[in-house]
């Protein structure tokens, strides 16, 4: 990714980040609003209607207190009519029979404040024993009520907008101080090299983005590591192959300069069969090399293709197509235990790591040599045993004994033609199906690896 593409992406996330707060702190402020609006309009309201109420309660308290001294109940409401007035309330009354009272004016109070529309009507009893059938007729403005209820509403209407713009500003503001370090890891990678050693930088180790950045580096780690892998396989390949194709080109020069005077086929067939060892030799460091790059590509991971299938039976069938080799180099090739051990596996990879151990057996055997292949089930392993009776693997190459291209000290001085590759590719085939692979004494005097292997269920 370019610095340019970087630094064009960042607005707009962190402007999605503060849209997204944004409008999800609207969508709340909203919905709170909503709901405290209802509440304070029914609390208002139920609060208007009590006012009400206590209204006429004090108009029938008042009742009972002056009813006594005036005698009559038209006399007393005439007082009463003279003595409460309510800034917002206007009090009447009515009779039994529905007229409403008007009492004496003279000695009511005549003058009224007009009361401010809306109103809501509410009667009540005047009282039951005292005054029976008398009514309180009690109309209530409501524009008080009406005019805190419109300035509740405009505190929402502007106090919303003024909220959501502030936790807005707080939210690019925050944004872009969180996505500072995002911007600071983009632009390291687009400086970072092949094996360059340059990481991203990571300011808090602890926080998601600390832990994208350190687990980032640490596949920048392995991705180095994997790329000096990489040349030093090719490197060592290189090595390896150089030394065969010289002798063949040393044996075909010299083959040239001898040409007018080679008068028999017999030179012609040694210089032949000289170098079909080389090519046979390469084509084998070839085939271990292709090996090992597609373990490289399939790493570690299980086999696609396990089958259930039967070790011993693949060792027996293995075993005689080493015979003429051993024949060869004078080695016994013998068999220790066959026991019945069911695994599962891939059919040419566990062959492979059958030929692969019993090659190497049969190289570093004594003289004469002695090499015994053994199979037997455990109760959940099943072990392959090779051992021969050579001077065995030191205690100090038992670490790297399974490195590519690692050969000990004695056996580049027994075998010059080996590459070091093939306990490499025995090792990543036990990998791949979950078994270990180990090297010790042997009891016939030289190693003995040993590789177990998970046992198949029966079924």
């Amino acid at each position: 990714m370019s610095p340019v593409a970087t630094e064009g992406s960042r607005p707009r996330i962190r402007l999605r980040f503060t849209a997204l707060y944004a409008a999800t702190l609207l969508v709340v402020l909203v919905g709170a609003a909503t709901v405290l609006r209802f509440a304070l309009r029914a609390t208002l309201q139920r609060e208007f209607e009590e006012s009400v109420r206590a209204s006429a309660g004090l108009v029938t308290q008042f009742f009972r207190t002056e009813v006594n001294e005036y005698r009559t109940i038209e006399a007393t409401l005439t007082h009463i009519s003279g003595e409460l007035v309510f800034e917002d309330r206007l009090i009447r009354y009515r009779a039994p029979d529905g007229r409403r009272f008007r009492g004496n004016r003279a000695l009511a109070t005549p003058v009224v404040p007009a009361l401010r529309t809306p109103m809501q009507s509410v009667r009540f009893p005047l009282d039951a024993d005292l005054a029976p059938g008398w009514q309180v007729e009690v109309d209530a403005s409501m524009t008080n009520m009406l005019a805190l209820q419109a300035r509740i509403d405009r505190w929402f209407l502007f106090g919303i907008p003024l909220l959501v713009l502030t936790a807005a500003v707080a939210g690019w503001w925050l944004t872009g101080r969180t996505l500072s370090p995002v911007g600071s890891m983009a632009d390291a990678a687009a400086r970072i090299a092949p094996a360059s050693g340059t990481r991203l930088p990571v300011t808090n180790p602890d926080d998601e983005l600390g832990r994208l950045g350190t687990r980032f580096n640490a596949l920048l780690d392995r991705l180095d590591g994997a790329l000096a892998q990489q040349r030093q396989f090719i490197a060592d390949a290189a090595h390896e192959l150089r030394t065969p194709i010289a002798r063949m080109r040393a044996r075909v020069e010299l083959a040239l300069l001898k040409a007018p005077d080679v008068a028999t086929g017999a030179d012609r067939t040694e210089i032949l069969r000289a170098l079909d060892a080389e090519l046979r030799a390469i084509t084998h460091q070839v085939d271990e090399l292709l090996q090992l790059a597609r373990a490289d590509a399939a790493g570690d991971e299980a086999v696609a293709h396990a089958e259930r299938l039967f070790l011993d039976d693949l060792v027996a069938d293995e075993l005689p197509r080493w015979q003429p080799q051993a024949e060869q180099l004078g080695v016994a090739l013998t068999v220790g235990a066959l026991e019945e051990a069911a695994v599962r596996g891939d059919a040419v990879l566990l062959a492979r790591l059958c030929g692969v151990l019993v090659d190497n057996a049969l190289r570093y055997s004594g003289t004469p040599g002695n090499v015994r292949v053994s199979v037997q089930a455990r109760t959940d392993v099943v072990v392959l045993t090779v051992e021969d009776n050579g001077r065995g693997v030191p205690v100090a190459d038992r670490v790297r004994i399974f490195d590519r291209f690692f050969r000990g000290e004695e056996a580049r001085h027994r075998r010059a033609d080996g590459s070091g590759l093939g306990l490499a590719i025995a090792s990543w085939i036990v990998r791949r199906h979950g078994g270990t692979i180990r090297v010790d004494d042997s009891e016939l005097g030289g190693a003995r690896f040993v590789v177990e292997l998970g046992r198949a269920t029966v079924g």
